[in-house]
């Protein structure tokens, strides 16, 4: 044992098994290669999204050297939904099996697409009775999502993120995960007529277990007020009868008193050192 030992970490037996060596890397390759190009990519892809009640079409699609295809026209839509818009419309992504997923059989996709001026990088793998993600985001401009102005959010800034998490038996209530995302330059208008609320950077993560949504920290600063929040949000089966249980403190700049003073009078509270406490359903929530 000790001698093929000596043998092989030997400069000498390297250098005459050198061919043969390079001839068995590039059987691998090739391999490797090959198997890759018979991947079933959208079918893999569509069976893991069928189950979340996702729906994804496309227009067309052709091979992405080394390994992969890519995707034109993608569409990606709500089945419990059907008259509402589509979720991604139009949009080209790169998909490509995910580590582990060649050699081990176990259905694993790694997506990627320019989207909304940034990029998005998605893994999506099977796990027992369930769907395993994790997803890594940069630089999405919110206002180029149309999706966001139909519900009456009017929001402008850019989203980078990462996050990761698990689905088991596809129920929201036994999912477990973390996120961590950043907002830069972010404005938001609540209600037309209204001034704009200028966040700036927001700095934000979170983590579920149990159905219950933990807010670890939530910062915003070099706007109109800095901001820190951190709380619960306990998940229901309709989303917007969610509890909500969050304590923000907020603290206005100078400028945001003269900009927004009138809208700071209709709080329960003066701004300052005391938290607010926002409570109740997530769909209408109280603040005292």
């Amino acid at each position: 044992m000790r001698e093929l030992a000596h043998d092989l970490l030997s400069a000498e037996f390297w250098r005459s098994h050198l061919l043969a060596i390079g001839y068995i890397g590039i059987g691998m390759l090739v391999f490797v290669v090959f198997l890759a190009a018979d991947f079933p990519y959208g079918q893999a892809l569509t069976s893991m999204l069928a189950p979340l009640n996702l729906a994804l079409t496309y227009t067309d699609h052709h091979a992405r050297l080394p390994i992969g295809t890519e995707l034109d026209g993608v569409r990606l839509s709500n089945t419990l939904m059907p008259g509402a818009p589509p979720l991604l419309d139009g949009a080209n992504v790169t998909l490509a099996p995910a580590l582990g997923s060649l050699l081990l059989g176990r259905p694993g996709i790694h997506l990627e697409a320019e989207l909304y001026g940034g990029f998005v990088s998605l893994v999506l793998y099977r796990i027992s009775h369930g769907v395993g993600v994790g997803m890594d985001a940069s630089s999405l401009d919110l206002s180029r999502y149309d999706e966001l102005v139909r519900m009456g959010v009017n929001a402008r800034g850019f989203l980078s993120g990462r996050g990761s998490g698990s689905l088991p038996n596809l129920d929201p209530m036994l999912g477990s995960g973390q996120v961590h995302l950043k907002l830069t330059h972010f404005t938001l208008r609540v209600i037309r007529g209204l001034p704009t609320l200028r966040f700036g950077d927001l700095d934000g993560s979170a983590h579920v277990e149990g159905g219950v949504v933990t807010v670890d920290s939530l910062d915003a600063a070099g706007g109109d007020f800095t901001v820190s929040a951190s709380g619960t949000i306990r998940l229901a089966a309709d989303l917007p009868d969610s509890l909500i249980d969050l304590r923000v403190k907020l603290e206005p700049t100078p400028s945001g008193r003269r900009r927004l003073g009138p809208l700071f009078q209709m709080l329960p509270h003066p701004p300052g050192a005391q938290p607010y406490l926002v409570r109740g359903r997530l769909a209408a929530p109280q603040i005292s």
